[in-house]
C-alpha cells in the first residue's frame, strides 16, 4: 500500500478557485519576511523574523528540508506570495495531521486563509486517505478559529494554561483546539 507521504509528494501544487498552493522557495523570502518580521502578523504564531536571513534560514530549515505537506499560498491573479499553510505532527500509522497557517495582513478578511485551509482539508481526505486533522489557536485569536469552523472543524476542548506567550512576557495562553474526521467530513460534504 502507497505510504502518506508518497501520496503527498504527488500533490507539490493545490489549486483553488482563487489560490495557488504551491512550494516554498527561497525566491519566497521578502515576501514572507514583510509579514514574518510584523509583530501583528506573528503575534499568535512564532517568533517575529528579525532580519531576511533569519527568514530565508526558516525557509531553508522548514520548507526545503521537508516540503511534503508544506506549501506556500499564491495569489492566481497577480502571483504574489501571502502565507503559508501546511500539514504537521504527521503521524502516518493513525493518518492523522495538525494544521498550521498564516498569512500577510493584508489580506486578512477575505476568505482566503479559510479557502486555503479548506483545499487541504479535502486534498487531506480525498486524495491522502488521512483519518484525522486538528488545529489549534490561542484564545486571544478568536479570527482563526473562525477558519477552522468555516473549514468544517469542529470544537474539541479548551486548553488552559498551555504554555507562556513568546511575545508578551507573563501571559498565559490558553490554547484552543479544534479537530476533523474523515467520518465528520465525508458526513458533511
Amino acid at each position: 500500500m502507497e505510504s502518506i507521504f508518497v501520496k503527498f509528494a504527488q500533490y507539490p501544487i493545490v489549486e483553488t478557485e482563487r489560490l495557488l498552493l504551491r512550494p516554498v522557495t527561497l525566491d519566497d523570502s521578502e515576501e514572507m519576511f514583510a509579514y514574518a518580521s510584523d509583530k501583528n502578523n506573528t503575534r499568535y504564531t512564532f517568533l517575529t523574523n528579525q532580519s531576511l536571513e533569519e527568514t530565508k534560514n526558516n525557509i531553508a530549515q522548514f520548507y526545503l528540508v521537508n516540503p511534503l505537506g508544506r506549501w506556500g499560498i499564491e495569489l492566481k491573479s497577480n502571483g504574489q506570495f501571502i502565507g503559508t499553510i501546511d500539514l504537521h505532527k504527521i503521524d502516518p500509522a493513525l493518518k492523522k495531521a495538525a494544521i498550521g497557517y498564516i498569512i500577510n495582513k493584508k489580506y486578512w478578511n477575505q476568505g482566503l486563509t479559510t479557502e486555503a485551509n479548506r483545499a487541504v482539508i479535502e486534498l487531506a481526505f480525498e486524495k491522502i486517505g488521512m483519518n484525522k486533522l486538528t488545529a489549534l489557536y490561542d484564545k486571544d485569536n478568536p479570527a482563526s478559529g473562525k477558519v477552522m469552523e468555516k473549514s468544517g472543524m469542529r470544537f474539541s476542548h479548551a486548553e488552559p494554561y498551555a504554555c507562556m506567550d513568546q511575545h508578551e512576557e507573563g501571559r498565559i495562553v490558553t490554547r484552543v483546539h479544534y479537530v476533523l474526521t474523515k467520518e465528520d467530513y465525508f458526513a458533511n460534504k
